[in-house]
C-alpha cells in the first residue's frame, strides 16, 4: 500500500515545528500531524501534498514525504490541477486521501481504480449555472462504485453533499475529537459597560467570510455612540480590510494579528467579550472550529445564520445568531447579548453541556483507519453513520 494525502496544510513545517516544541496554529494540528506520522510508521508509505503552496520534496524523520503544489496563483491565474495531477500520477498511489473537491484528482483516481476517500470541510451552496454544472460533475464522480465513502465535516454539510446528489447511502458526516473543554475556565461575568466591548474573530481574513460586515457592524456601533473593539486573527487580505477600517476612521479599533498560535487564539477569545463568525451563505463551510473554540473558552458566540451553521448553535439558548452579510443585523445581535446580562452569563455557564453535544460521533483518524483496514467489519461498523441505510 501506498497512500497519498491532499490537503491544504504544509505537512513537513508542522512536523519541524512540533520537533522545535512549537505550538499548533489550528485546532486539532498536533492530533493530526501525530495520526500521520503513526500511518507512516505502522502501516505503509505516506506522501502529503499541500496544494496552498509550493514546497520540494522532503523525508521527515517520521516517514512521512511531504511536498507542496499551490494550486492557484492569485485571483485570476487558473488552477495548477495539471502540475498536481503530474505529481499525484508519479508516485504511483495505491490510496488516495483527499481533503479538497479537486474533480481532477477524482476523475482520474476513479478512472485508474485507485481507491480514494474524499474527506471534506466544505459545502456547495455557490451560484451560477458553471458552479451548478461543476456540481453535478462532482456528484457523478463521487456516486462511482469504486469511492465507498464520502465525508464531509458535520451533519448540514455532510447532507449538503446529498443535496447535490450524492447518494445518502455512502455519506458520512464526520468531526475532531473535543481536544478543548470549557470546565478548565471559570464561567465569566457579563460586560460592565456593554457599550464597550471586545470582539474577536478568527479565521481567513476574506470578504466572504464576513471580514467586512464585521467591521461594518462595528462602524454602526460608533454612529450610536458605543466602542466596539475588534482583534482579526487570521491571514488573508489584510491590507484591503485595513484600507477599509481606516474609511471608517476605525485604525485604533481593529487589531490585525496576522497568524498567531492555536493557544493564543483561546486566550485572546477568553479575554474578549464576543466570538463572532460572520461567514456569508457564499463561503463553503463545513462547520468551523471556531464556533466551538468560541465556546471552550466561555465567551459567548455571535454567528451568521450560514446553512451549515443551522442547528449546532441555536439563537438565544446556545449562542446568537444574526442574518448573513448584513452588518446593521450583526450590531443588534450582538447589542442584544451583551446588554442582557444574565443571558450572557447563562451562555457562559452552560458552556460545558453546549460543548458536550458539539461534535459529531464519527472522528476523523477512525473514517481513515477503518477505510484502509476495509474488512467486511470495518465497513459495517463505518455504515452505521451514513446519512441513510
Amino acid at each position: 500500500m501506498k497512500l497519498l494525502i491532499v490537503q491544504n496544510g504544509n505537512y513537513a513545517e508542522a512536523e519541524h515545528r512540533f520537533a522545535r516544541g512549537g505550538d499548533e496554529t489550528y485546532y486539532g494540528q498536533r492530533y493530526t500531524v501525530g495520526y500521520v506520522a503513526k500511518l507512516a510508521r505502522d502501516a505503509a508509505p505516506v506522501r502529503v501534498i499541500t496544494v496552498d503552496q509550493d514546497a520540494p520534496l522532503e523525508k521527515l524523520p517520521s516517514g512521512v514525504e511531504s511536498l507542496g503544489v499551490r494550486l492557484y496563483r492569485g485571483r485570476h491565474y487558473r488552477p495548477r490541477t495539471g502540475e498536481l495531477l503530474s505529481f499525484v500520477k508519479s508516485w504511483q498511489p495505491t490510496h488516495i486521501v483527499l481533503h479538497s473537491p479537486i474533480l481532477e484528482v477524482l476523475r482520474w483516481a476513479v478512472g485508474n481504480q485507485i481507491e480514494t476517500l474524499p474527506i471534506f470541510a466544505d459545502s456547495f451552496r455557490a451560484a451560477g449555472l458553471r458552479k451548478r454544472f461543476w456540481y453535478r460533475r462532482l456528484a457523478w464522480t463521487l456516486n462511482q462504485p469504486g469511492i465507498r465513502w464520502v465525508v464531509n465535516h458535520g451533519r448540514n454539510a455532510a447532507s449538503d453533499l446529498v443535496r447535490i446528489g450524492v447518494k445518502a447511502c455512502k455519506v458520512l458526516p464526520f468531526d475532531w475529537p473535543s481536544l478543548m473543554l470549557p470546565s478548565a475556565l471559570p464561567p465569566k461575568k457579563a460586560p460592565t459597560d456593554p457599550s464597550t466591548i471586545r470582539l474577536t474573530y478568527a479565521g481567513q481574513v476574506v470578504a466572504n467570510k464576513g471580514v467586512g460586515d464585521l467591521i461594518g457592524a462595528v462602524a454602526i456601533a460608533r454612529s450610536q455612540g458605543k466602542h466596539y473593539s475588534v482583534t482579526i486573527v487570521g491571514k488573508g487580505d489584510i491590507d484591503s480590510f485595513r484600507k477599509l477600517a481606516s474609511r471608517h476612521g476605525l485604525e485604533r479599533q481593529i487589531d490585525f494579528t496576522g497568524l498567531v498560535s492555536h493557544e493564543r487564539v483561546s486566550e485572546l477569545m477568553n479575554e474578549g467579550d464576543v466570538v463572532v463568525v460572520p461567514s456569508r451563505w457564499e463561503y463553503p463551510e463545513g462547520i468551523p472550529q471556531t464556533i466551538y473554540e468560541g465556546l471552550a473558552s466561555r465567551t459567548p458566540v455571535v454567528v451568521s445564520d450560514h446553512p451549515m451553521f443551522e442547528g449546532r448553535i441555536v439563537h438565544r439558548q446556545s449562542g446568537m445568531v444574526f442574518r448573513a452579510s448584513n452588518p446593521q443585523s450583526l450590531f443588534d445581535t450582538i447589542d442584544e447579548l451583551v446588554s442582557d446580562r444574565a443571558f450572557y452569563e447563562r451562555l457562559s455557564r452552560d458552556a460545558d453541556e453546549i460543548c458536550r453535544n458539539f461534535h459529531e460521533p464519527l472522528k476523523w483518524d477512525q473514517v481513515i483507519s477503518r477505510w484502509l483496514s476495509a474488512t467486511p467489519a470495518d465497513d459495517a461498523w463505518l455504515r452505521r453513520f451514513a446519512l441513510s441505510q
